[in-house]
């Protein structure tokens, strides 16, 4: 497998990449965003020093399940010590950036997000996958999110760019533990982990977590009422309270009930609020994360631009530098 270092050129296929950023290291793979040099466009690429690339094996059981086209846009490479995965026309940005930008992250914006997962959670479970982590880091800033005149796509908002924790339930019945899925791992000491009966259940955990970071900022916190689990925080406060309310309640006491049908039921939930005035002010608020993540205000952000002139310098740099 090549070698891969900020600022170097790799070669997958017919393209050539330079190496940008390295955003993530785990203990079997690493992210980076690389450039094409025929594309203006970031990329993601994930190396894996595992043999077996599960990525494309998840990819295709969903499209052989769903009986539906990949909208990964995927392309693999395959070496002796591991393998390479490209992942095309995917924006720069991640959930995790945009939880560091707090105040871009209004209701709106969450009920997005928060419909857009479930519906993905809902086909990985129809096709019998667990995604086992689904964590800001794995999901990708969709088009519905950059562009706020893309209207009507409520299901372009986010997207899953890494199954290395995922399971294959058709065919790994038996072959799992539940503290192998790092959202369990990152809710260690929480008791609801006690009562998963269910792997499906982890994923209904992660989405919980996710919807728990995006209100209140930090991870989820539930405890046993003697009927119910609830969440530490309150919810009246927030602007559709008794939604979120509802919400946690159902996905936190889901039981033993087909998953499936959980996320359709909290889908059409969500889905209830998608009116003529929820529109307008989604659009406004995603006006302003789109202000957030524009190249300018990246450049910016990630190079410690603090002037005109020194703005002016560096795309100078950039330009000569064909970036």
């Amino acid at each position: 497998m090549p070698t891969l270092e900020i600022g170097e050129e790799i070669e997958l296929g017919d393209e050539d990449y330079c190496i940008k950023q390295e955003y993530l290291v785990c203990e079997e793979y690493k992210l980076f965003w690389a450039k094409s040099r025929n594309s203006a466009e970031l990329t993601m690429i994930k190396a894996s020093f595992q043999p077996i690339p599960w990525d494309f094996y998840v990819n295709l059981k969903l499209k052989e399940r769903l009986n539906e086209d990949s909208d990964q846009l995927c392309s693999y490479y395959q070496y002796q010590d591991g393998h390479i995965v490209s992942y095309q026309y995917v924006k720069c940005c991640t959930l995790q950036d945009l939880l560091q930008h707090s105040e871009s992250v209004s209701h709106e914006v969450t009920v997005l997000i928060i419909y857009n997962l479930l519906t993905i959670v809902e086909k990985l479970h129809k096709a019998e996958i667990v995604h086992g982590d689904l964590s800001p880091r794995s999901l990708i800033l969709r088009n519905r999110i950059h562009d706020p005149y893309d209207c009507n796509k409520k299901d372009h908002a986010v997207k899953i760019v890494d199954f290395s924790y995922s399971v294959d339930l058709r065919v790994q019945l038996d072959a799992f533990s539940f503290s192998g899925f790092r959202t369990v791992q990152t809710l260690e000491g929480q008791k609801i982990l006690e009562n998963c009966s269910s792997p499906y259940q982890v994923d209904l955990l992660g989405i919980a977590d996710l919807a728990h970071l995006l209100l209140f900022k930090e991870h989820l916190h539930v405890f046993w009422d003697g009927l119910l689990w609830r969440l530490s925080q309150t919810t009246s406060e927030l602007k559709n309270g008794e939604l979120w309310n509802k919400f946690f309640v159902r996905i936190l006491n889901a039981s033993d009930e087909p998953t499936v049908l959980v996320l359709r039921e909290l889908a059409a939930e969500v889905n209830g609020v998608f009116d003529t005035t929820f529109h307008s002010h989604l659009d406004k608020a995603l006006w302003k994360v789109g202000k957030v993540f524009s190249p300018g205000a990246l450049l910016l952000h990630k190079t410690g631009i603090t002037s005109l002139t020194d703005l002016c310098l560096s795309c100078a740099v950039l330009w000569e530098a064909g970036l």
